[in-house]
């Protein structure tokens, strides 16, 4: 940056009328400015790459078994987990239909309105749902709040600052597009994240 721009635009702002020291003191601040600025600029910043798809994968696969291991702890009777798949299946369908509902909510042409048979047949599967979940409901929203607790625990971003703390300052998610990448100069630390993962779930 030159100096000599910069003076006149202080000088213009300050007035042309002040004295010789008042405009040394206005450039003695710019100069301060400016080496602080390059003090903070000094230290280059650390940054790797990470493929957040592959370890969300790594994720879910984690929290399931860690589903699986608590329901088989459970010991639930054959009748009981019958109840449980039964609204499962339930839940499953009506989640389908309710996302169909909304892709033609805004769909480019939408429909101008829903059957009357189409909103009866939805409201009696919420219905069915809710009676199927009713005698299962303890035991559905525990597993509810236990899935949800290892989504929160082992969440990408929670795994990737805990891990990266004292190592990265940022970190890029790989399969988005970056302007310059220089080969063998940038790490992927997907690998360590998910083994990191790994060793956090055990028991």
């Amino acid at each position: 940056m030159r100096t000599y721009p910069l003076v006149a635009a202080c000088l213009i702002l300050v007035g042309c009328g002040r004295q010789a020291e008042n405009h040394r003191e206005v450039l003695g601040k710019l100069d301060a400015m400016q080496s602080q600025l390059a003090s903070k600029n000094a230290a280059p910043v650390r940054w790797a790459y990470a493929n957040k798809r592959e370890i969300e994968t790594a994720v879910y696969q984690m929290s399931r078994d860690k589903m699986e291991a608590a329901k088989s702890a459970e010991a639930l009777s054959p009748e009981v987990e019958e109840k449980i798949r039964q609204y499962e299946a339930l839940e499953s369908e009506l989640m389908q239909k309710r996302m169909e509902r909304m892709r033609l909510r805004f769909a480019p042409e939408p429909p101008s309105g829903e059957s009357p048979e189409t909103a009866e047949a939805y409201e009696a599967l919420t219905k069915k749902v809710a009676e199927a979940k009713e005698p299962v409901a303890p035991i559905v929203d525990r597993r509810n709040r236990q899935a949800a607790q290892y989504r929160e625990q082992y969440s990408v971003t929670r795994l990737t600052a805990e891990y990266v703390k004292g190592r990265y300052d940022l970190v890029v998610d790989s399969n988005e597009k970056v302007l310059y990448r220089s080969a063998g100069e940038v790490p992927d630390i997907t690998e360590g994240l998910i083994t990191f993962l790994s060793e956090k779930a055990k028991p």
